[in-house]
């Protein structure tokens, strides 16, 4: 049972950082202040990686009441790009007002896999012979698995058509885990197994992260009338977003960026609760190729004056085990969403990557991207120029105003200010 994810204050975006910071964190038993939050020990960085000299620190931001299933949630993304939060923000606030978005995923289904080479067994010998045997050699190895609802699910053979190589794979619900160890370790206890078996030799036994088998979804259905903005009508904008979508269809190098776009919440997202993003992207990246091609992930089309959007893909996010069984900030994260499943998580993700893309499509078939992007980079500008508080704001609007978007800019606009 998930419980209630945490609940921020009406005001939190006007709070200052450090009152933003005390309020997501203090309810859930974190010290208050940056040093008790960010200021790790160094022991916790060398026990996660070797040679380890401290932490690379990204911006921490969070994506407030936003609608997914029927309930509200505040999503945590650690991010370098200055508009992800604020486009996943504009796009929760706009999608709210039509219900939301409705969002699930598949159960968390992974392979192990183990090449063997130099056998004359054929596939379907090895499956008739040896299914049995190995089904009793993986249950000792998978009890703990069994006892969460997970456990093996199927077990197929195949040879590989250029290299001969005899490929067995170990499919399991991993429940709550991406996997990862359990299913190295399953394939590398079992390979001396399958050797003796098959009288070949193993190359190779590891996971893969192709995770075709855990595919998560997410869709929206808005008014195409709720969609009118800068003289455009809702109509026109709805036409223009799923021609968008098409355009995407036809042309790989769109797509590759259309899907960037969805990355850029979901990475963001599956690093704060510490995922592993190498993996994710993997996954994601080669689904959207299945075709031969690269396509959009998601798709957008207007149907009885709504705009609906859905998106499909696989999302390998765990909410046990790895970094975040070790890192208080993933862990805390974790506890603000309401310590959810995998499924849950990953069905959060996909939502947040559908509402990502669908403001970055509004934005780029509307008024553009740069503008918004812009500026957000002004605030940069500013900072970088030497401002500090409440000075970052006004002086990223007069740099904005007077549309110089570099340091000299900056700095000309800050002098402006402080009358010098």
């Amino acid at each position: 049972m998930i419980n209630e994810p945490l609940q921020l204050p009406s005001h939190f975006r006007k709070m200052t950082a450090e009152n933003r910071q005390n309020a997501f964190y203090g309810p859930l038993g974190l010290p208050d202040g940056p040093q008790g939050i960010e200021g790790l020990e160094p022991s916790l960085a060398d026990a996660m990686v070797e040679n380890s000299i401290g932490y690379f620190a990204l911006p921490l931001g969070v994506v407030p009441e936003f609608p997914v299933n029927g309930k509200t949630w505040n999503l945590p993304l650690a991010t370098e790009e200055p508009s992800v939060i604020a486009a996943a923000a504009y796009a929760g606030k706009i999608l709210s007002k039509a219900g939301g978005l409705a969002a699930e995923a598949e159960p968390a289904l992974m392979k192990a896999e183990i090449f063997i080479e130099n056998s004359q067994l054929t596939p379907t010998e090895f499956l008739k012979e040896f299914r049995i045997p190995l089904e009793n050699a993986l249950e000792p190895h998978l009890a703990t698995m069994n006892a969460r609802g997970g456990g093996l699910r199927d077990i197929t053979v195949r040879r590989l058509p250029l290299t001969g190589v005899l490929l067995i794979q170990i499919l399991v619900n991993v429940c709550d885990a991406m996997g990862a160890n359990l299913l190295n370790s399953l394939a590398e206890k079992t390979a001396p197994l399958i050797e003796g078996w098959t009288g070949g030799r193993k190359l190779m036994a590891i996971l893969s992260n192709n995770a075709d088998q855990r595919l998560a979804r997410a869709r929206f259905s808005i008014p195409v009338d709720q969609l009118a903005k800068a003289g455009v009508s809702g109509e026109e904008m709805g036409r223009r977003l799923e021609m968008a979508w098409k355009v995407a269809g036809e042309d790989p190098d769109r797509a590759i960026t259309h899907n960037k776009g969805i990355m850029n919440g979901i990475t963001a997202f599956a690093l704060a609760t510490g995922n592993d993003t190498r993996a994710l992207e993997a996954s994601v990246h080669i689904y959207a190729q299945r075709t031969g091609t690269c396509k959009p992930l998601s798709t957008f089309h207007v149907e009885n004056s709504n705009l609906i959007g859905e998106i499909e893909l696989p999302l390998s996010l765990a909410v046990v085990g790895g970094a975040m069984g070790m890192h208080p900030q993933a862990q805390a994260h974790l506890k603000a969403l309401g310590n959810p499943n995998a499924q849950e998580i990953s069905a959060l993700a996909a939502a947040l990557g559908l509402a990502q893309n669908f403001a970055a499509l509004y934005a780029l078939v509307g008024e553009g991207i740069q503008k918004g992007h812009m500026a957000l980079h002004a605030r940069r500008l500013a900072f970088q120029a030497g401002a500090r508080g409440n000075q970052v704001d006004t002086t990223a609007a007069r740099i904005a105003e007077k549309g110089v978007f570099n340091h000299q800019g900056a700095e000309e606009a800050l002098k402006d200010l402080s009358g010098s």
